[in-house]
């Protein structure tokens, strides 16, 4: 679809999700979180989806890939194209997504293998990548990096305390440039679950950090109360921003759904968050895909569901 005709489709969807969703959705329901949106789940088109992000009176968006390259490895005339754009629709950028320690543990795998991917950095390139992505949040104002714990070994408790000590050494790097950064439990690393983040968050105590909590990876991983069971013991204060996607057991197989029709109670999870006094950032990540293989309308439909968990909350 070109460029002005998905502008104008995008526009048009997003205001009959707005129809739906945020005219029934007070003022003061919408506010109630920094709610925001990951670019590449709506469109590769960065202008189209700020432009789907604000129909939806929403202020903030998380970077990861950025007009078709990670944030990571844009060229400064991108950096400046994106910078001119956010302030353009005034979006606020609430993360800056790295794949960093998205890779094997040295010793522990073969990079080849990983996810059937060959082009992944390798240990030795990850100073670099921390680097770059220093760079790339001060460029986009923005504190917040989230970074990873090494593709998951069969054992991810035999290597805990060389991961730990790993994190460790970047997060004394991360609080002398004054970033944070936000460690993401993802079901292919070694850190999946609430309980693995718990004793992550237990052994790792820098100031500089913390966690990216993702109930939907947590049910990926086997934790199928992410909340209350995988939430509940984590030190609130540390988790500085929430990954939000629905899912639900099929054959035993955790499927993505739009939120609110998975199997995740959100509802209770946004009552917590409220009583908590949470006030960082959450983004919707919509991974869900609708029979029609449309990003756009499969994230509509989750954030349609997310709207409505919210005013319940």
């Amino acid at each position: 679809m070109k460029r002005r005709k998905f502008l104008e489709t995008a526009v048009k969807g997003s205001a009959v999700a707005l129809a739906m969703c945020v005219a029934r959705l007070p003022a003061a329901d919408l506010k109630k979180f920094k709610l925001g949106v990951i670019s590449d789940e709506i469109t590769n088109d960065f202008e189209a989806a700020l432009l789907w992000i604000k129909e939806f009176g929403l202020e903030w968006v998380e970077l990861r890939q950025v007009m078709g390259k990670y944030v990571t490895d844009i060229d400064a005339d991108t950096v400046k194209r994106a910078q001119d754009l956010l302030a353009k629709h005034s979006m606020k950028v609430s993360v800056l997504d790295t794949a960093y320690f998205k890779i094997v543990l040295p010793g522990t795998g073969d990079p080849a293998l990983r996810e059937g991917k060959s082009d992944s950095l390798n240990y030795d390139q990850q100073k670099a990548l921390l680097e770059r992505s220093i760079a790339r949040a001060k460029d986009f104002g923005t504190d917040k990096i989230r970074i990873f714990a090494f593709w998951r070994t069969h054992d991810p408790k035999a290597v805990f305390d060389r991961v730990a000590r790993e994190l460790e050494n970047t997060a004394a790097i991360a609080k002398q440039e004054n970033v944070r950064l936000v460690l993401e439990n993802e079901t292919a690393c070694n850190v999946a679950t609430g309980a693995e983040s718990l004793a992550m968050m237990n052994a790792v105590k820098s100031p500089a950090f913390g966690l990216n909590w993702d109930s939907g990876n947590a049910f990926a991983a086997g934790e199928h109360a992410p909340y209350p069971d995988g939430y509940a013991p984590l030190d609130q204060k540390r988790i500085w921003h929430c990954h939000l996607k629905d899912a639900h057991l099929e054959n035993g197989r955790s499927v993505w759904r739009p939120i609110g029709s998975g199997a995740i109670d959100f509802v209770g999870q946004f009552k917590a968050l409220l009583a908590d006094g949470y006030n960082e950032t959450l983004s919707l990540e919509t991974h869900y895909s609708n029979a029609a293989h449309n990003k756009e309308q499969s994230s509509r439909e989750s954030m349609t569901g997310l709207l409505e968990a919210i005013r319940k909350a």
